[in-house]
């Protein structure tokens, strides 16, 4: 593993001697360490990137982040890292910087994996909720929200089943508590900001895989059925028994299917 800072930007590379790519985008309120399981998959084969979005993990804080800010610092790991044309994959906010890095220039990436996401905007009803949310942190309750956030997120089979299941809840909610509250706080007003992808969805043209767990309750399959039917010859697996983080709640069907696909590329 090689380590490295990109304009305050905390980045980890495995198989750096592997010619084919993938860069991992990470969803809120996490940090680069919930791509673990899919960098022991691939990083025998693949060059892969991880990489701590700004103001989480080890990257530096700013407080004032858009989409498009954290898209520049994308671009700044793609273009300081000489990467030709990597695969890229982002799950829920990591899929919202994802689609609109396409949106900008998805001449960039040779293919992408859009997982538990959605191409629409915040609907009202959600900024109110994420200004609740800011409120409840910055008054004290950040450990009341990471538990609310879990039980909201992850299935019913990953919260309430054997030892190994609680385990991924259990690692889920150790990531999050590295997390600084300020960052967490930047993260949901970034989010409820965001833009509307939808119009652009018709005009991608790479290879597309996108995969959601078929318990999502934040981002249900419906969303990513519609995003299908919108994205030309794109693929659909729904991930059993897996809620919001279908990486971690089921990695070795999330794998199988990532593996897959990228077997199926003309690398």
């Amino acid at each position: 593993m090689k380590g490295y800072n990109i304009n305050g930007i905390n980045v980890r590379e495995f198989g750096e001697g592997n010619k084919k790519s993938i860069i991992f985008v990470h969803a809120f309120p996490t940090c680069n360490r919930m791509w673990d399981p899919q960098v022991e998959a691939l990083e025998k084969e693949y060059n892969v990137i991880t990489y701590d979005l700004r103001g989480f993990g080890y990257s530096d804080m700013d407080y004032n982040l858009t989409m498009d800010s954290h898209v520049d610092d994308l671009f700044s790991i793609l273009e300081s890292s000489e990467l030709d044309k990597p695969v890229i994959c982002g799950l829920s906010m990591g899929g919202y910087i994802t689609l609109r890095a396409l949106e900008r220039g998805q001449d960039k990436f040779k293919a992408v994996v859009l997982c538990d996401t959605r191409s629409e905007a915040d609907a009202n009803e959600n900024k109110i909720k994420r200004a609740a949310q800011i409120a409840q942190i910055k008054g004290g309750g950040l450990n009341d929200f990471i538990s609310t956030f879990i039980k909201g997120t992850m299935s019913e089979s990953t919260l309430n089943g054997d030892e190994a299941k609680k385990n991924i809840s259990g690692f889920l909610k150790e990531i999050i508590s590295w997390q600084k509250p300020e960052g967490i706080c930047t993260a949901l007003m970034t989010l409820a900001s965001r833009t509307d992808t939808t119009a652009f969805l018709e005009q991608l043209n790479i290879p597309t895989l996108i995969m959601v767990g078929e318990d999502d309750k934040l981002t249900p399959p419906e969303l990513s059925k519609a995003m299908h039917s919108k994205i030309k010859d794109s693929q659909l697996k729904l991930i059993s028994g897996a809620g919001h983080f279908t990486n971690l709640e089921n990695r070795v069907e999330f794998n199988e299917n990532l593996v897959n696909f990228l077997k199926g590329l003309n690398h």
